[in-house]
């Protein structure tokens, strides 16, 4: 039976690398050194965003901008020293999945919010990169998520229909922009759980790639 999809397109932080808790990690130590409190509400708001739109939302959120450039710093300085010395922890299934893609021929791409040296690292140093030829990053593109943009260009650069693609996410703005893209979206929920609209909008909602490969082989 053919299959009702011709490409996978994979997001990265959240998704298939366990980094968004040692994101929000940096963030807590920065605000440490610089006597600033780290609200969880500032790190759940930047699920998702890209380099740029967290400097803007942290400076607005503390109406401050030499204090949200000086946590931004500070974070980057950890945050780069995790990436380069620390191990780069995986999100469960996802090798298995990336596995049957390619036993199975199916075109793949990452598309990610994160800027490009960063994400050549962590997919790279995870090891990751050697399953896709394709990845396109946040900061190659006009428009971040929850845009479509960088869904449309993974997809173009495959020479995939968006129409034709599966988009796997586990944020509200990747799945928006997965949406706007014209693509179904699957989620997989890392660390905020979806809305009533989320799970509307998307293909479906699963617990982890395990189930999300289940569905996505049933497809």
């Amino acid at each position: 039976m053919p299959r009702s999809f011709d490409a996978l397109l994979f997001d990265m932080d959240g998704l298939m690398l366990d980094t968004e808790r040692l994101s929000n990690e940096t963030w807590r130590r920065a605000g440490a050194e610089l006597g600033i409190d780290i609200q969880e509400a500032m790190l759940d708001a930047m699920v998702g965003m890209s380099f740029q739109g967290c400097i803007r939302y942290v400076a607005e959120y503390l109406g401050d901008e030499e204090a949200a450039d000086r946590l931004q710093r500070g974070s980057d300085k950890h945050y780069q020293h995790i990436l380069r010395h620390e191990p780069i922890p995986l999100k469960a299934g996802i090798m298995e999945m990336l596995r049957w893609a390619e036993a199975s021929g199916i075109p793949r791409a990452v598309a990610t919010s994160t800027q490009r040296l960063k994400a050549d690292l962590k997919l790279d140093r995870s090891g990751l990169g050697a399953f896709f030829e394709i990845t396109v990053a946040g900061d190659e593109v006009a428009r971040a998520k929850p845009a479509p943009d960088v869904y449309l260009a993974a997809a173009s650069q495959l020479g995939a229909d968006p129409a034709r693609c599966l988009v796997l996410e586990d944020s509200r703005m990747g799945l928006q922009a997965g949406v706007a893209a014209g693509a179904r979206v699957i989620l997989v929920p890392d660390l905020l759980q979806p809305t009533d609209d989320d799970r509307a909008a998307a293909l479906a909602v699963c617990g982890d790639l395990h189930q999300a490969l289940q569905l996505i082989r049933a497809l």
